[in-house]
């Protein structure tokens, strides 16, 4: 992710114009604020960075999305169609995947149109469901690893939610699709 960071020029996205009035507020706050925080944002920020955000938002909200979609629809459990998904979460059920993708693909056209993508809405909506398949896979995954280990969560650390890994699972294998993403398929 800290790669993908800096790829990308430093350009205004189609939401500069609508955040513009609200970070001039904030600048000219500045002064009133301590020392240690910074006067000024560098702006714009580079591509790779707003394609982070928006990638970790496409990933944060399938979870989302797959989570309500599941509870309010989910009749078809995920182990019906693989016994090794099944296994690992028994929970999951096929209509929280496709709401989870549905999710994510609307916030990847989003993303895409912000960033002014060619073909945007077909690009962010492929992107956002890649993102949410992958997201998947890296939460299948550290389930597993959990379940072989004998164990519930990762960790403490968050109560009600596990440590840190259970948070981030989703993000394991979405990392280098991202990278190669902004390095070899966008323009």
């Amino acid at each position: 992710w800290v790669k993908v960071r800096m790829l990308g020029v430093r350009e205004h996205t189609r939401l500069a114009r609508l955040a513009a009035p609200m970070l001039s507020m904030i600048g000219r706050k500045a002064t009133s604020l301590p020392a240690w925080v910074p006067a000024t944002m560098p702006l714009p920020i580079t591509q790779g960075a707003i394609f982070i955000f928006w990638s970790w938002l496409c990933i944060a909200f399938s979870d989302v999305g797959a989570y309500f979609t599941g509870r309010k629809y989910g009749k078809t459990k995920l182990g019906d169609v693989s016994p090794a998904a099944g296994a690992t979460s028994p929970n999951k059920t096929l209509e929280g995947v496709v709401g989870g993708c549905a999710t994510s693909a609307g916030l990847g056209m989003l993303g895409a149109w912000v960033m002014k993508w060619p073909y945007w809405w077909l690009v962010g909506s492929i992107h956002g469901v890649m993102l949410a398949l992958l997201g998947l896979v890296g939460d299948l995954t550290a389930s597993m690893l959990k379940r072989d280990a004998g164990l519930k969560d990762f960790g403490d650390l968050i109560p009600e939610h596990g440590g840190v890994l259970d948070r981030v699972d989703s993000f394991i294998f979405n990392a280098p699709y991202s990278w190669f993403v902004i390095k070899f398929v966008l323009p």
